[in-house]
């Protein structure tokens, strides 16, 4: 799923930063978003989670949480 749509996330400082979506995937009853900046290789992953009807998106940082989600993401690729 390639889009141009832009989310903004807060980063680990709390800062708002607009990231391309690149893909959108569930797993584990969770829904996740890879995401990345515009014109770069770099991606990381957020868990979508909406809290008074409003979509938020949560670190998950590098853990075993984001190695099941890159996991996932890869055998959509092949």
């Amino acid at each position: 799923m390639k889009t141009n749509e832009t989310i903004t996330v807060l980063n680990e400082y709390g800062k708002k930063v607009d990231l391309e979506l690149i893909d959108a995937i569930k797993l584990d009853g969770n829904e996740y978003v890879i995401v990345g900046p515009k014109d770069s290789d770099e991606a990381y992953a957020y868990r979508s989670v909406v809290k008074n009807g409003e979509t938020e998106y949560l670190s998950i940082g590098l853990g075993a949480e984001f190695k099941k989600v890159l996991d996932k993401y890869n055998e959509q690729e092949d």
